[in-house]
């Protein structure tokens, strides 16, 4: 009889977590929560939305040095449901030299000088870019291209990070369709 018992305990137990454990599909993707968020991977690019309707595509390369969760990023973000897109890089490792420091971006053959269009924001060794035309151009480039080479100058001098690109199309598709659902 115990054993029985123990057998549909556990039955029931495992059917209760599996119920957990699964991902719902919202805006064609599988996704998850966590941290708050609902996260949904294309590839190598994280998908990510809060609650307040801020969303974001991420792709962030490894920190070879085990100083960082991660070396650098490419942020592309919607604020809010309807707002333009902003285009963000971060530097955690090696850091970038700050403010006014050449910084370039180059997708295919086609390079944007950001040194004069991506400003720091209130997060350290964080520039979004802050010309819309440009925020347009690169976000339609992403679109496009494969991969995305970011250089910019560091404490130790030039650095560059070469971001995959294979996974953004669907996740600026999918980060558009979420804003339309909070809409």
């Amino acid at each position: 009889m115990t054993s029985k018992f123990t057998v549909a305990t556990a039955t029931l137990l495992l059917a209760a977590c599996a119920g957990t454990a699964s991902a719902e599909t919202i805006c064609r993707a599988a996704t998850h929560s966590r941290f708050g968020e609902t996260r949904a991977y294309f590839q190598n690019v994280l998908g990510a939305c809060r609650p307040d309707g801020y969303c974001s595509a991420v792709v962030a390369l490894p920190d070879r040095t085990g100083q960082g969760v991660y070396a650098q990023q490419l942020r592309i973000a919607l604020a809010r449901p309807g707002e333009p897109y902003q285009v963000e890089f971060v530097a955690v490792t090696p850091m970038s030299a700050g403010d006014g420091q050449p910084m370039s971006v180059t997708l295919g053959r086609q390079t944007t000088d950001l040194s004069t269009l991506a400003r720091p924001t209130s997060s350290i060794n964080e520039f979004r870019v802050s010309d819309h035309d440009a925020v347009d151009k690169l976000v339609a480039g992403f679109r496009q291209a494969r991969s995305a080479r970011w250089t910019y100058q560091s404490e130790t001098g030039p650095a560059s990070a070469t971001f995959s690109l294979s996974g953004m199309t669907a996740a600026l598709t999918w980060i558009d369709c979420m804003g339309r659902r909070r809409h």
